[in-house]
C-alpha cells in the first residue's frame, strides 16, 4: 500500500513540477488528469461499477473470499494512485 501512495504522489509531483517550470501547465495538467482517469477506470472495472445488479450478484456468489480481497485491494490501490494525479491536474489548471 505504501508503494502505491509513493507511486501516485511521485507521478503527481513530477507532472506538477514539470508543468510549473516548463510553463506548460495545461498540457501536464491534462496528462495528470488522464492518468487519474485511467486508474479510476481500472478501479471501476475491478469493482464492477459498470455492470448491472444481476451480474454483480452472480460474480459475488461465484468468487472466493481470497479473490474478493484481491479485487478490493486492486480497487484501493488504483484509487490511491488516481487521487493525487487528479489533485495535481486541478492545481495545474489553476496555475
Amino acid at each position: 500500500m505504501k508503494k502505491a501512495i509513493y507511486f501516485g504522489f511521485g507521478i503527481a509531483s513530477l507532472l506538477f513540477i514539470l508543468g510549473y517550470f516548463l510553463k506548460n501547465a495545461h498540457l501536464f495538467g491534462s496528462i495528470a488528469m488522464g492518468i487519474g482517469l485511467i486508474f479510476f477506470a481500472i478501479g471501476g472495472l475491478s469493482g464492477g461499477a459498470f455492470i448491472d445488479g444481476n451480474q454483480l450478484r452472480a460474480n459475488f456468489h461465484t468468487e472466493t473470499k481470497e479473490d474478493r480481497g484481491k479485487r478490493q485491494k486492486i480497487i484501493l490501490i488504483s484509487g490511491v494512485i488516481a487521487i493525487p494525479n487528479f489533485a495535481a491536474g486541478v492545481l495545474l489548471f489553476m496555475v
